[in-house]
């Protein structure tokens, strides 16, 4: 090995020196640098654990969000729903009052045009039967009786009243 000029004492000494110098880089840098460069590795694989679980509960709670407001809507369309119903049946009845008012009302005023004109007729008989009996006495120039008279010209009105 001399003639290539290698010296065997000092290939040996570079070799020692070599492997001291690799376990020593391996204790004092490789290992630490390793072992950072791991715990760096989980501290990102754990963030996006952390991240993708987020994502996820993100997403839940969105669903969540989504049918809670489909069930407000739905509720929110019930009660509109029943307000309405209730307003119609509301309507009704107030339909339903004024119509009896309005029957009842017709109905006394039918009653009440009724008994004006009976006594507009008893009252029209009365002076009918005087107008009669007065005229009768300037005819006849004397004095009638005036009840035979009056129960007379009473019983020709009735006659008539049937008739009509």
């Amino acid at each position: 090995m001399e003639r290539l000029g290698i010296d065997a004492g000092v290939l040996i000494a570079q070799l020692v020196n070599f492997f001291l110098l690799l376990v020593l880089l391996s204790l004092v840098l490789y290992r630490p640098v390793t072992k950072m460069l791991r715990e760096r590795s989980e501290r990102i694989a754990k963030g996006l654990a952390d991240a993708e679980l987020a994502e996820k509960r993100a997403a839940q709670s969105e669903a969540d969000y989504q049918k809670r407001q489909e069930e407000a809507r739905r509720e929110a369309q019930a009660i509109v729903a029943q307000a309405r119903e209730a307003a119609e049946k509301e309507r009704q009845a107030i339909l339903a009052r004024a119509q009896a008012e309005a029957q009842e009302l017709r109905a006394r005023a039918e009653q009440e045009i009724a008994r004006e004109r009976r006594e507009a007729l008893t009252a029209l008989q009365g002076q009918v039967a005087d107008l009669a009996i007065d005229a009768a006495g300037r005819v006849l120039g004397q004095a009638v009786d005036t009840a035979a008279h009056r129960r007379l010209v009473h019983d020709f009105l009735g006659q008539l009243e049937q008739a009509s």
